[in-house]
């Protein structure tokens, strides 16, 4: 079955890693494979040293530990190739499976294969200068933002390592927005992340859309439905992230300063006060702007497009904010968009009861999109409380 045997030094295994951590007294030493796992036992020998590697060990030392899988094997040249790629592209899980061939563990044809798939992705990621490590200068004493990026990769890894952990074993130890807030990550630096995380959900769609045969290849060890659970994952992260943000603006104490009318913060919001439209028997007025502002949930009607936009406020922030021309606070997991078959009879079921209207709207057979929570002269504002 196994198509890559272990690699050996001498006549030895490669040393054992030390972590020098109180932990190994209750978890034990590196994963050491001289006798190979049974087939029924092999799923959870490897769910147990890809728990030991997650737990000691960062993205950093991942990438290192593949690094170092290709140069006992005789291929430096790739190693050197990898090594200028940045750690963030990683699959963490893939460099422990490498580090566990070094340790004794032969891999199956498949696993063999996923392998060989991510290093052949990392190496051609060397072409593209966005994802090129930048030699940085060396300096005695750091500047306050040089600090504050530094925190910002420190949480954009510890996320990383969820993610691994999610692939590994189904599910996550915590909350993406604990990790941000326990590092006291400022809101300047998370967009950075968001871009990120945005680029690996694209990446996910294209693997779940099936088009492109070389991330199918990469990612041929995932099933559908893991892919499908990991994209939900990843739009938590990204929804945690936002949410971040405006829970950081918010408690962050404010210079003492005369307060500022509802009027004037709204006064920038474009909306639409009137419309009527005869096809569909529609004569709706605008609810104003001001009560928009403070609000947890709102209904508005793209009369342009026929799309209705339903806002609910994210746990954190509880209410939305008008900020220019633009909805700030929603919740971008559970608001949605839907674009209205017949506007008359349904914006009409929609102005019943919130129960009802929330049931009916869930019910609507149409494509659901994500608000951006941008307005525009066509946009008006049905109901909110």
């Amino acid at each position: 079955m196994a198509t890559r045997k272990p690699k050996l030094t001498g006549d030895h295994f490669v040393k054992a890693l030390n972590p020098k951590h109180a932990d190994t007294k209750y978890t034990g030493d590196e994963p050491f494979f001289p006798l190979q796992p049974e087939d029924s036992d092999r799923t959870i020998a490897l769910t147990r040293a890809f728990t030991w590697y997650h737990h000691f060990y960062s993205k950093k030392d991942a990438k290192e530990l593949l690094c170092q899988y290709l140069e006992l094997n005789n291929r430096t040249d790739e190693a050197k190739k990898l090594r200028r790629v940045h750690e963030s592209e990683f699959l963490m899980t893939l460099c422990w499976l490498a580090r566990m061939n070094l340790r004794g563990l032969e891999l199956s044809d498949h696993e063999d294969l996923t392998l060989e798939n991510e290093i052949s992705r990392l190496s051609k990621l060397i072409n593209k200068p966005e994802v090129i490590e930048k030699e940085e200068k060396l300096i005695n004493r750091p500047n306050i933002q040089e600090l504050l990026r530094e925190k910002a990769r420190e949480a954009a890894g510890e996320l990383e390592g969820l993610f691994d952990e999610f692939i590994t074993l189904g599910k996550a130890s915590q909350k993406p927005i604990d990790v941000v807030a326990k590092l006291n990550i400022v809101p300047q630096q998370i967009p950075y992340i968001v871009e990120f995380w945005k680029r690996k959900q694209n990446e996910f769609e294209v693997l779940s859309e099936g088009k492109d045969s070389d991330i199918k290849e990469a990612y041929s060890f995932l099933g559908k439905i893991q892919v499908r659970n990991i994209l939900k994952f990843i739009e938590s992260v990204i929804g945690d992230l936002n949410s971040y943000i405006s829970v950081k603006k918010a408690s962050k104490a404010p210079r003492k300063r005369k307060a500022v009318p509802v009027e004037k913060i709204v006064a920038k919001l474009k909306y639409l006060k009137e419309f009527k439209d005869a096809v569909n028997k529609l004569d709706l007025v605008s609810v104003h702007p001001t009560k928009l502002h403070g609000a947890s949930e709102a209904w508005v009607y793209d009369t342009a497009k026929r799309k209705l936009h339903h806002y609910i406020a994210d746990e954190y922030s509880k209410s939305f904010t008008v900020k220019g021309n633009a909805l700030l606070g929603f919740d971008t997991n559970i608001s949605e968009i839907k674009t209205l078959r017949k506007p008359g009879e349904q914006i009409k079921e929609v102005m019943g009861s919130k129960p009802a209207a929330r049931k009916y709207f869930k019910d609507i057979k149409a494509v659901s999109a994500t608000p951006n929570g941008r307005f525009n002269e066509n946009m008006l504002i049905l109901r909110c409380f």
